[in-house]
């Protein structure tokens, strides 16, 4: 008799381990399943974040660059006055500098002047033409 109980007892113990498992699996892979969720929600913020930035930045160094050709472009306006100066880096005051001494020999100084302000005005209006023409969608 004791046995025929103990084996009931055996039965029943495993009986319910087995249920105790199957719930825990079923609530592992709902907390599983919630966990993924979060997570692909909070990476998609943080990509989303991530594009943001990376948005602001490249309209911020356009807009730079547009305010630098502008001021440029008004500098060159206002200062018509040029004197060629020697070594600032680049090869374009070095010519530039040439070209003025060689007009000028021939009292032509006022077309390097002419040119100096086209040279500005060709690449103030590129470069506004080239960022004017960037769209959100491409074309």
């Amino acid at each position: 008799m004791f046995d025929l109980i103990w084996s009931v007892i055996l039965w029943l113990a495993e009986f319910i381990t087995q249920v105790f498992e199957n719930v825990v699996e079923i609530l592992t892979t709902i907390f599983e399943f919630i966990y993924a969720l979060i997570d692909a929600f909070i990476y998609l913020l943080y990509m989303v974040g991530v594009l943001a930035v990376k948005l602001f930045l490249v309209i911020f160094n356009a807009a730079k660059l547009l305010w630098s050709l502008v001021v440029g472009f008004g500098r060159t306006l206002a200062s018509l006055n040029y004197t060629p100066r020697s070594g600032s880096g680049n090869g374009y005051s070095v010519i530039l500098g040439r070209l003025f001494n060689g007009l000028n020999a021939l009292q032509l100084d006022s077309i390097a002047y002419i040119i100096l302000f086209c040279l500005w005005f060709i690449t103030a209006i590129s470069a506004i033409k080239l960022i004017s023409s960037i769209r959100v969608g491409g074309d």
